[in-house]
């Protein structure tokens, strides 16, 4: 897949929660009226486009009024990651109600949560 547009409410998140000083970080980056983030890597499970990267800069996107947002297949994801652990982080959104970018209102989160809450919880999955 070359780089592509799609909707931003067509793109589905692999995460649960956004550190809010990487908000605030994109956000002091913007520019315009709409942020455009650029291309982000999604990777296909089971018929849908998944973010593997760039949620912080495609929900700051969302919250700007960019209806569209540049995607590339993320080739490597396969050979460099455990696609269980990706699975695994597909399976806490769907219980927690995040199906798309725009759900991600409300979880954002400090950096010692975001810490706690997302990373340690993904790390002890992929430790197994």
């Amino acid at each position: 897949m070359t780089a592509d547009t799609v909707p931003v409410e067509a793109l589905r998140p692999t995460q649960c929660y956004l550190n809010a000083s990487k908000v605030a970080a994109v956000t002091d980056r913007i520019e315009g009226a709409v942020f455009e983030p650029g291309p982000l890597p999604v990777y296909e499970f089971d018929g849908d486009w998944y973010l593997t990267d760039g949620h912080t800069r495609a929900f700051v996107a969302f919250l700007t009024g960019c209806d569209r947002i540049s995607v590339v297949a993320d080739e490597d994801l396969e050979s460099e990651y455990d696609l269980s652990v990706y699975r695994a982080c597909i399976e806490w959104c769907a219980q927690e109600g995040i199906e798309r970018v725009p759900d991600l209102a409300g979880r954002v989160v400090g950096p010692e949560t975001f810490q706690t809450e997302w990373i340690d919880r993904c790390q002890a999955i992929a430790d197994g």
